[in-house]
C-alpha cells in the first residue's frame, strides 16, 4: 500500500554525477573554471578550464566565474567550502549542485555562507560516464543549486530553473 512516500534509489553506488545540457541552457551563463570535471570534451559544463580527480581541485586556487558539481559523498563540505572562500576572498563567485539535503550537517553549514539557493523542481537524470551517456542516473534525492557571490546568485535568480528560490541574503545567521 502506497503511503504517498516515494524514495527513488540511486542507480549506482557512484559519487559522479554529470549534469545534463538543459540545465546550463537554463542557466544562460558561461564558466571560468570546473574544479570537479571528468575532463574537457567528456562533460556540458560551458567552462573555459576543467580540472579533474588527477589535477585535484581542491588543491588549485579558484578564481573567476566556477560550476562545482562535487563527488556525491564524504567530502562534499569540503568543495562548498571552498566555494564559499572564492566569493568571500572576492576572487569569484560560484554555483554548486547538489544533493537536496536539507537535513544535514553540510547543508545546514554550507546554507550560513551562501547568498541564494535554488531548490529544483522535480530529480535530475544525470549522465553517467560521459556527456554521451543517455541521462538516466540519478542520486535518489532532488538537487539543489547553491549561490556563492553576486554574479551567482544573479544567475540562479535569473536563470529559467523550476523551483524554490531561497533568498539567504535575509536569512543568513538564522539558527
Amino acid at each position: 500500500m502506497a503511503t504517498g512516500f516515494t524514495h527513488e534509489a540511486p542507480v549506482s553506488n557512484s559519487v559522479e554525477w554529470l549534469t545534463p545540457e538543459w540545465i546550463f541552457d537554463a542557466l544562460g551563463a558561461r564558466f571560468d573554471l570546473d574544479p570537479c570535471s571528468p575532463g574537457k570534451g567528456l562533460t556540458h559544463v560551458p567552462a573555459s578550464h576543467h580540472l579533474t580527480v588527477k589535477e585535484d581541485g581542491l588543491a588549485l586556487p579558484w578564481v573567476g566565474r566556477v560550476w562545482c558539481n562535487p563527488p556525491y559523498g564524504p567530502g562534499i563540505d569540503r568543495w562548498l567550502r571552498k566555494c564559499a572562500q572564492l566569493a568571500e576572498d572576492q576572487v569569484g563567485s560560484a554555483i554548486a549542485l547538489v544533493p537536496n539535503r536539507t537535513d544535514t550537517r553540510w547543508f545546514q553549514e554550507t546554507m550560513q555562507h551562501a547568498d541564494s539557493a535554488l531548490l529544483l523542481a522535480g530529480r535530475v537524470k544525470f549522465h553517467r560516464g560521459t556527456k554521451h551517456a543517455p541521462p538516466t542516473g540519478s542520486p535518489g534525492t532532488g538537487s539543489a543549486f547553491i549561490a556563492y557571490g553576486t554574479w551567482a546568485d544573479t544567475t540562479l535568480r535569473t536563470s529559467n530553473l523550476p523551483g524554490i528560490f531561497i533568498d539567504h541574503h535575509h536569512t543568513k545567521g538564522r539558527q
